[in-house]
């Protein structure tokens, strides 16, 4: 990797107690008397930060029931079982209310709660099982009082082409080899969780290039990146918003675009771009209007795309399981209706949670039938560009048509709670 002088990045986290300037003793300067001594400052303490969770009441514990598929939650446990397996030693500790949760007392959590799982009368009693065996703690929401906002994303199905044809147009790219990611924390433990995404330019970090560069300027084409082409811009746009998708290739067969890197800058949906731009109403927008409004007016496809800065880098992998979801930021394949995305710095990769919230109710035609309350058991095995707080979870739905509607009609409010083994009093 290239050696990088980082001006920028030590301004960020060197910080200075002078604000930059310098204190001359007082007489140092001959035309000047004097200074009288500085009367003294009054400095507001630092208010504290609100904790991200709490140690929920026995009181106010939900019911601890869970009406989906079983199966596919002992796979998703299974799989969390195999990243604790895998987590190297070093990994950092978390604070819970007033408890350092470690990754040891995480792992035999999932362990305990497969062993659950896999005992039948244990099951049908699950609700006391994890009330006598779990400390329950809640995140505390965006207003300290745990209400949390639930979203979702989903796997899409696009058809594509591994070769660039009259029909297929528009590529994906593969991550270039100038784009470098920094992990904040390596330099200064109170950025943990952040990174910086950049690019070396005369010697500095510089924002890697952004879509209006990439798509509209050609910055990357003909490097050996292309990795897919597809009909629609809006396909793309859409794989790059899920961060993964499944490509149906002309000769039938199926392959699958995996998120590889993204240049970390801000981003807008195209769809919510098309809104602000005053192109489309908010009210019955769908990606099919949006494309309509894309190919009816090419001059203004441009302005509006270019709103969303963000863009994402894919490499292409052939599953060997056909459900098989994505690999999320745990390093292993997502579980569709089992995986949660949520801020790592304040949430660790392997959680065991339970949600509930009000969602679509959609049938496996992806039909909207209305909405229903729900609750469900969860593993923190994500994270998102977009989710960030103790106030924000983003729901894996798995791929297919129900999953896509699901996915555009989730934003409700709930509450997340999330479970660790209560400590040995040995």
């Amino acid at each position: 990797m290239k050696k990088v002088t980082l001006v920028i990045l030590a301004s960020v986290l060197a910080g200075c107690a002078t604000g930059g300037r310098k204190t001359a003793s007082p007489g140092v300067c001959p035309a000047c008397p004097a200074c009288p001594p500085c009367p003294a400052v009054a400095v507001a303490a630092k208010a504290a930060e609100a904790p991200a969770m709490f140690l929920a009441a026995p009181e106010s514990l939900p019911v601890f029931a869970d009406s989906d598929d079983i199966g596919a939650l002992l796979k998703a446990a299974r799989l969390n079982r195999a990243y604790f397996q895998g987590l190297k030693t070093g990994s950092p500790d978390y604070t819970f209310g007033s408890r350092k949760i470690t990754p040891k007392e995480l792992s035999a959590s999932n362990e305990e709660f497969i062993r659950i799982l896999e005992s039948s009368s244990a099951v049908q009693d699950l609700d006391h099982q994890i009330k006598e065996k779990f400390d329950v703690y809640q995140l505390a929401g965006r207003d300290s009082t745990g209400t949390v906002v639930f979203s979702s994303y989903y796997e899409p199905t696009l058809e594509a082409s591994l070769a660039k044809t009259k029909e297929y147009q528009y590529p994906i790219y593969a991550k270039p080899e100038d784009l470098i990611s920094i992990n904040l924390e390596d330099f200064n433990e109170k950025f943990k969780g952040e990174k910086l995404t950049g690019r070396v330019k005369d010697g500095n970090l510089v924002p890697y290039l952004d879509r209006g560069e990439i798509d509209f300027g050609g910055a990357l084409k003909n490097k050996g990146l292309e990795l897919a082409w597809f009909r629609n811009f809006s396909d793309v746009l859409d794989l790059q918003t899920e961060g993964s998708g499944r490509l149906q290739l002309p000769d039938g067969k199926v392959i699958k675009a995996n998120f590889a890197a993204t240049n970390s800058l801000k981003f807008k949906g195209w769809l919510s771009a098309m809104v602000e731009a005053g192109a489309l109403p908010r009210e019955g927008i769908s990606p099919e209007k949006g494309q309509q409004y894309l190919d009816e007016h090419p001059d203004r496809v441009k302005s509006i795309l270019s709103m969303n800065r963000r863009y994402v880098f894919f490499k292409l992998h052939q599953p060997v399981d056909p459900e098989e979801g994505p690999d999320g930021t745990y390093g292993l394949p997502l579980t569709g209706w089992r995986s949660v995305a949520v801020d790592n710095s304040l949430v660790p990769m392997g959680t065991l949670a339970f949600m509930r919230t009000t969602t679509p109710d959609v049938d496996k035609d992806g039909n909207l039938l209305g909405r229903k309350l729900d609750s469900r058991f969860v593993f923190c095995q994500d994270t998102g560009g977009a989710i960030k707080g103790p106030g924000r979870v983003d729901f894996f739905a798995g791929n297919g048509r129900k999953a896509k509607t699901f996915a555009f009609k989730l934003w409700n409010q709930g509450t997340m709670h999330l479970l660790v083994l209560k400590e040995s009093k040995e």
